[in-house]
């Protein structure tokens, strides 16, 4: 018995070699990474090309005021110079200004996202301004609309982790109740919890604009985690959305500050987003 399952196992492992060396090497490791967690220490992940980069090696690479590379990271440091904003945005760092609200259509209400796309308007209690088809050429055209600008990726998140470089806009660990999660209408009997969704049944959906009072960044700019997902300016020729939104199966990796949702087929399904201006420097 002995002799025959050695036999065995040695015919097992001749095949096993046969195999492995039919087999072209691509087929054997895959080496693209597919999202942030796939790439070692301080390098992202570019999901057009597969390869873990450095986001930085210049400050120029960066781009904007206040914004520099430092351990291959772009930071942001904060100055104390005035800048106007309009009545509807808040100012970071007297560097730019963003929307307190993610943009919605002027006839939107609580209960309707509207039908009128003459401009993005920032205001609390309104459905977002949202598809699943939504690009950021399109998001851009109608913040130029408004006198404004979509905001850069770096400006993005500036604005959502704050001067404390916070993981999510809130603060540095997930909570599922304090943005709009898949998470947060978990069944009452169930409980919510991270991940509850996988457990209970979740009535997940798009709430208005500011819903969700504890969902605000440090410069109080609500809805940067969570509710839809914001079409950010790239220059790359790609389509990038940042903070997640409410129907992400993972929404304490998608709701990071610096996770970028990247436009491939369906994903991401609910787009919208916010608009950024340069201010006046008072």
């Amino acid at each position: 018995m002995d002799r025959h399952r050695r036999n065995a196992d040695l015919a097992l492992a001749a095949l096993a070699g046969v195999l492995l060396a039919t087999l072209p090497a691509g087929c054997i490791v895959d080496e693209r990474c597919r999202e942030p967690r796939d790439c070692p220490g301080v390098k992202l992940c570019d999901l057009a090309s597969g390869e873990c980069v450095y986001e930085c090696s210049q400050d120029s690479d960066c781009g904007g005021e206040g914004f520099y590379c430092e351990g291959h990271t772009c930071h942001f440091y904060c100055e104390e110079s005035e800048l106007g904003c309009p009545p509807d945005m808040v100012a970071v760092c007297g560097a730019f200004c963003i929307d307190v609200y993610e943009a919605s259509r002027p006839d939107a209400t609580s209960t309707s996202a509207g039908t009128d796309e003459s401009q993005p308007q920032s205001v609390p209690g309104a459905i977002p301004w949202y598809s699943g088809a939504l690009t950021p050429a399109e998001a851009a055209t109608a913040c130029a609309a408004a006198g404004k600008r979509l905001c850069t990726a770096q400006e993005w998140e500036a604005a959502c982790t704050g001067v404390q470089e916070r993981t999510y806009c809130y603060g540095d660990e997930y909570e599922p109740t304090v943005c709009n999660s898949i998470d947060a209408f978990c069944d009452e009997e169930c409980g919510v919890y991270p991940q509850c969704h996988v457990d209970c049944p979740s009535d997940y959906k798009v709430m208005p604009t500011g819903s969700f009072p504890g969902c605000v960044s440090w410069f109080i700019a609500y809805d940067l985690s969570g509710n839809v997902w914001e079409a950010v300016q790239s220059d790359d020729g790609t389509d990038h959305f940042r903070g997640g939104a409410f129907n992400c199966g993972d929404p304490a990796l998608a709701h990071k500050c610096g996770y970028d949702g990247l436009a491939a087929g369906s994903f991401p399904t609910a787009r919208g987003f916010r608009c950024c201006s340069d201010g006046d420097p008072g």
